[in-house]
């Protein structure tokens, strides 16, 4: 299966990793959204989420599905991609940071 990956990747290149490490972890928060509150709209979540001081936790779990991510590309040996990956999470983490010390 991962010989197969590795012939059709051939885009390893930083950007390729941080699009969709900024992406994934907004997923997460969907996913979130979906399993847990989807009695109510986005909105009304959302606004929940901040109102209880849940919305840098939250993130931090959509953060994990950048984990999976950056295993795929460093077991394709895609390096600069994973590089993105990563940088795209620390970004996040300079967010959680900056959001816990203003709370």
């Amino acid at each position: 299966f991962y010989p197969v990956l590795k012939m059709k990747f051939r885009k390893d290149a930083f950007i390729t990793g941080f699009i969709p490490g900024l992406i994934l972890p907004l997923v997460g928060f969907w996913i979130y959204f979906m399993l847990f509150f989807n009695y109510m709209d986005f909105r009304g979540f959302y606004h929940h989420v901040v109102r209880a001081n849940l919305f840098v936790s939250v993130l931090s779990l959509g953060v994990i599905l950048n984990l999976g991510i950056f295993f795929l590309f460093y077991r394709i040996e895609a390096d600069r991609s994973a590089k993105g990956v990563i940088a795209a999470t620390f970004l996040y983490a300079f967010m959680v940071i900056y959001f816990k010390v203003l709370q």
